[in-house]
């Protein structure tokens, strides 16, 4: 009994670390609409996804996470 209650909690553990890394798309936009383009950043958290949307802003222009 012991074991399958830990099998079932080390699953469920690393099925809870594997969800958390996803896609993001960070839009960079201007004025000049045809210069508008987006950067995918890939497997991470959101609020690293934030921070490096936010680096791309600050040497670009608007960037904002879609």
């Amino acid at each position: 009994m012991k074991a399958i209650f830990f099998a079932f909690v080390g699953v469920i553990a690393v099925a809870s670390f594997c969800s958390c890394n996803r896609d993001f798309t960070c839009r960079c936009t201007f004025t000049d609409t045809s210069r508008n383009f987006d950067i995918k950043i890939q497997k991470v958290r959101k609020n690293d996804a934030k921070v490096l949307c936010t680096d791309y802003s600050v040497f670009v222009g608007n960037c904002a996470l879609k």
